[in-house]
């Protein structure tokens, strides 16, 4: 028995290794992006799957008991550290994940934690500089804001990742779709993965309720999405085929039915989803900016087009509508057939009476081979210090933390949190592993606050009642231009 179990696992692990060297062909460009992944769990005799040891296939390393502090948002504490076992899934699952390193390298796992929400990013950014510029090695680990820690990484105070041997950033719990994509110089200063819980959180998606469809005849919407002709115009037509006049006012208002309800946010995705990249690679080893072309100001004129003509799409405009809520109670109320959103937005629409589906967003066209995913700005990205006291131990609690995450924390956070509780039929558990695993994070949207707020200017023009957005960027794109420079003259400092 110990020989057939021995035999079983090291198939797994030779197949998590074919896996791995794929995946570095993958992730380079959206097309690529959709790739499906198998099983990484290793079958019994019984039949059943357990999990993978991912951790135990890394080198022990004994650093003698000494602690290993990872400086972290205070809202989001929960994704590295938990202080003790809770009877709660995540909690618990971090807390295991984090005594498994411990325990393995002999550290001491502490979460120091800063304001660092978008508000208060200036604590944390000052939080950073303040210890890399001391030399004072507070940190061996920073967990930051992707849309400003990239900032920090321009400036010096990152390790190249590629430069630490405790690192392998081509294994399958690292996400080549960041990893492949914002490699300047052959430096990489922060990465994302499976240790990114707010990764998987911010993941954008299509909600759909279930009884709209079948009450509108939409037709098998998951069948659309294998055949990939769930594309933006199959979308829009469904979604022009929805909408009533409730309470009789002769006015359309968030008390009505739509067939879409969306906001500036989601609609944002679309550019990635739509693959209209913002930066591609060039012989050099930076980038180019690519974005500004035919395709994008066709893609917002039909979408100007499709949230303003007619009384189909509902588009929520607060003054700060990240949170979603008047989508979200929208929705929950039966007056949107489909809404848009991130997949921690599924915590509210547990509440929902009304069985309701998950989609991937549309293909641009028939033309675009494969489904692009993308995740809100505000996931938490990974760097290691560049003043810390020893990178190779930095680095390998990094790779061990990913590894674990991978092996524990994310079946956990998939399995229980979305898919038994939320998901409600296997159809869109299907979707959630389409969706997560065409993952593309584009070198301009990661460092689009510094390219004068780029990838954000589709949708803030849309929110503003732009028409010709052709006329509106053509007025910044001078701005967008030197920003870009100014972001490749950062690196190449950096990179020397």
């Amino acid at each position: 028995m110990k020989k057939i179990i021995s035999v079983l696992l090291l198939c797994a692990m030779l197949c998590s290794a074919f896996a791995s060297c794929a995946s570095e062909d993958e992730g380079k460009t959206p097309a690529s992006a959709d790739a499906t992944t198998a099983s990484d769990g290793v079958v019994t005799e019984a039949g059943t799957e357990t999990k993978p040891d991912y951790l135990g296939q890394l080198e022990a390393i004994d650093y003698g008991g000494r602690d290993y502090n990872i400086l972290c948002r205070d809202s989001k504490i929960y994704e590295v550290w938990a202080e003790a076992e809770m009877g709660e899934t995540i909690n618990d699952a971090i807390f295991r994940r984090n005594k498994a390193v411990e325990e393995k390298y002999k550290v001491v796992i502490n979460k120091i934690d800063s304001p660092g929400d978008w508000g208060t990013q200036e604590d944390f950014k000052s939080a950073v500089k303040r210890s890399v510029q001391g030399q004072d090695g507070a940190y061996d680990l920073v967990a930051g804001y992707l849309a400003y820690t990239s900032t920090l990484a321009m400036e010096g105070m990152f390790y190249n990742l590629y430069d630490i041997d405790t690192i392998d950033l081509s294994n399958i719990w690292w996400t080549q779709g960041f990893v492949e994509n914002n490699t300047i110089e052959n430096c990489l200063f922060t990465t994302v993965g499976d240790i990114s819980l707010t990764m998987w959180e911010g993941i954008y998606a299509l909600y759909f309720n279930k009884q709209l469809a079948l009450d509108n005849n939409v037709g098998d919407l998951y069948q659309m999405v294998k055949d990939k002709t769930w594309t933006q115009d199959t979308f829009e037509g469904l979604v022009k085929q929805v909408s009533s006049d409730i309470d009789g006012d002769s006015q359309y208002t968030n008390e009505d039915l739509y067939g879409f309800v969306t906001n500036r946010h989601s609609l944002r995705a679309l550019i990635t989803t739509s693959n209209i990249p913002i930066a591609t690679r060039n012989d050099e080893g930076t980038y180019d900016l690519v974005y500004y072309g035919d395709k994008v100001v066709a893609l917002y004129e039909r979408i100007y087009a499709f949230i303003n003509e007619g009384n189909n799409v509902f588009f929520s405009k607060p003054t700060d509508d990240a949170d979603y809520t008047e989508m979200m109670d929208m929705f929950l109320e039966n007056r949107g057939l489909f809404i848009s959103g991130t997949l921690d937005n599924t915590t509210t629409l547990r509440q929902m009476d009304t069985d309701f589906g998950i989609l991937p967003f549309p293909l641009y066209d028939a033309n675009q081979e494969n489904y692009i995913s993308h995740s809100y700005d505000g996931l938490s990205v990974f760097g290691i210090p560049s003043s810390v006291k020893d990178p190779e131990c930095s680095g390998a609690i990094l790779e061990a933390l990913g590894a674990e995450s991978k092996a524990s924390v994310i079946p956990d956070f998939y399995e229980t949190v979305l898919k038994g509780k939320v998901a409600r039929d296997n159809d869109s558990e299907a979707m959630l592993d389409l969706i997560r695993d065409a993952l593309y994070f584009d070198f301009g949207f990661v460092h689009a606050v510094s390219i004068n707020g780029l990838f954000q200017f589709f949708g803030d023009k849309l929110q503003e009642g732009t028409e010709n957005f052709a006329s509106a960027y053509e007025k910044q794109s001078k701005v967008f231009n030197k920003a870009f420079e100014k972001v490749l003259d950062a690196y190449m400092k950096v990179t020397g």
